[in-house]
């Protein structure tokens, strides 16, 4: 099982830094390309805080949490993996874990975040959002382990 998740992880992380890589070598800042379904939008915005560039006006700080939130998440992997079974989370945490170190990577080596997914909608706010792979897997892995929380409360509730 820690095989296959360590295979998950290398494979979540490489995908997310190669194309970061694709998009800081081929888009220019404020290019827009609209991927097919029209939905979808590459673009490339450097985000130099949190979601929306929250505390982009504070970079020490922002990396010293991002390393303390980077650290935390570490620890939670060898506590989760040391334990039996629970499934659903260490999948959720391998997701967590692969996001968390590819928007760490990037904040540690270029002081920014390579942000490049937006989405064509009618709602301006939403239309401002643009997110990496790594964003994805953060969501969608603290989602994951929510549920098998969840889960492994009403298995084992007295």
């Amino acid at each position: 099982m820690l095989s296959a998740m360590l295979v998950l992880f290398a494979t979540l992380l490489g995908t997310d830094v190669v194309i970061k890589r694709w998009v800081e070598d081929e888009l220019n800042l404020g290019e827009e390309r609209e991927l097919p379904g029209g939905k979808l939008i590459l673009r490339k915005v450097y985000n130099r805080g949190f979601l929306l560039n929250l505390l982009d006006k504070y970079p020490k700080a922002v990396k010293g949490m991002s390393v303390f939130a980077g650290a935390g998440v570490l620890v939670w992997d060898f506590l989760m993996f040391a334990k039996k079974r629970n499934y659903v989370r260490k999948f959720g945490m391998t997701l967590v874990s692969a996001g968390a170190a590819s928007n760490l990577f990037d904040r540690l080596a270029k002081g920014r975040v390579v942000d490049y997914i937006g989405f064509k909608t009618k709602k301006k706010f939403l239309g401002r959002i643009t997110a990496n792979l790594g964003d994805i897997y953060l969501a969608c892995g603290g989602v994951l382990v929510m549920a098998g929380e969840m889960f492994s409360m009403l298995l084992h509730r007295d």
